[in-house]
């Protein structure tokens, strides 16, 4: 089964991870991963999947990686742990993210540098 990242959600996943994964290493660890939830919370979303190559120690990377459907602007945080990667898409404003987002056209807008925690 292939993954459940879109395209720009890969894109994400590279600029946060930068200093965990080679673009090429992330792109095999998430080739072999199971989907473990595609969740929308009627707020943002997760998506999580399961691949015993991303290690147990818990890490969280997050930056100011803005991603723009129309005028409603998303940020992100990847969660690392027990063998799972969690993507995190919240609405920058604290307002609802349309149910629709995901599958949208979301651009890219601007990075900055990962802070892990």
């Amino acid at each position: 089964m292939a993954h459940p990242f879109k395209p720009y959600e890969i894109h994400v996943l590279e600029i946060l991870l930068v200093d965990e994964y080679s673009p090429k290493q992330l792109s095999a660890l998430l080739e072999g991963s199971s989907l473990l939830q595609i969740e929308y919370t009627d707020y943002g979303f997760y998506i999580s999947v399961q691949n015993p190559g991303f290690g147990k120690e818990r890490r969280v990377y997050s930056d100011r990686t803005i991603g723009r459907l129309h005028d409603k602007d998303a940020g992100f945080v990847a969660f690392l742990e027990d063998g799972h990667l969690t993507l995190e898409i919240f609405p920058c404003d604290g307002e609802t993210l349309p149910a629709m987002f995901r599958d949208g056209n979301v651009k890219i807008i601007g990075s900055a540098s990962n802070n892990q925690g």
